[in-house]
C-alpha cells in the first residue's frame, strides 16, 4: 500500500511541475489543447512510465489534477479530443511539408525558434534548479521570440 502510495504522489508531482513549468503555460496558451486535453495526453502517454506500471484508466483518472474526481468516459472523451487536436497538428505539419511551404522564409523564424528551444532544453532544466529567476527570464525571451516568428508567419510585422 505504501509503495502504491509512493509512485502516486511521485506521479502526480511530475505531472504537476509540468503543468506549472512557465514554458509549459506559455507555449499551451499558443497551442491547440486546452490544459485539460494537454494533461489528459500527458498522463496516458507517459503515466505509467512515470508510474513504473501499467496503469488502468482508473489510476490515471486519479492521476489528473482536479479536485472533483472524473469518470473514465470523460477521461477518456478528453483524450479523444486531445489526440484529434495532434492528428491534426501533425498533419498540417505534413501538409505544409508536402507543400514545400516548410521552407518558405516566412516560416524560418518559426523553425528557428523550434530550433533554439530543442538546443537549450537541457541548459534550461539545470538553469531552472540552479538560477530560477534567469530561469525565468530565458523562458519568457523563448517565448517572445517564438511570439515574434508567429507573427511574421502571419505577416503582422511585414505588413507594418
Amino acid at each position: 500500500m505504501n509503495d502504491q502510495h509512493d509512485w502516486k504522489e511521485e506521479a502526480a508531482s511530475l505531472i504537476k511541475g509540468a503543468l506549472h513549468d512557465p514554458l509549459t503555460v506559455g507555449l499551451l496558451k499558443r497551442s491547440n489543447l486546452t490544459k485539460t486535453q494537454f494533461e489528459t495526453i500527458l498522463v496516458d502517454q507517459l503515466g505509467s512510465e512515470i508510474a513504473n506500471k501499467a496503469l488502468t484508466r482508473e489510476e490515471m483518472t486519479r492521476l489528473r489534477q482536479t479536485r472533483a474526481k472524473i469518470s473514465r468516459g470523460a477521461f477518456n472523451r478528453t483524450l479523444k479530443q486531445a489526440r484529434t487536436n495532434v492528428s491534426g497538428a501533425v498533419h498540417t505539419i505534413l501538409l505544409l511539408g508536402y507543400g514545400g511551404l516548410l521552407e518558405s522564409p516566412s516560416l524560418a523564424p518559426l523553425v528557428e525558434a523550434s530550433e533554439r528551444l530543442r538546443i537549450q532544453m537541457s541548459q534550461l532544466r539545470t538553469l531552472a534548479a540552479d538560477d530560477p529567476p534567469e530561469y525565468s527570464k530565458l523562458v519568457e525571451q523563448l517565448l517572445v521570440d517564438i511570439e515574434r516568428a508567429f507573427d511574421a508567419l502571419h505577416g503582422r510585422e511585414r505588413d507594418t
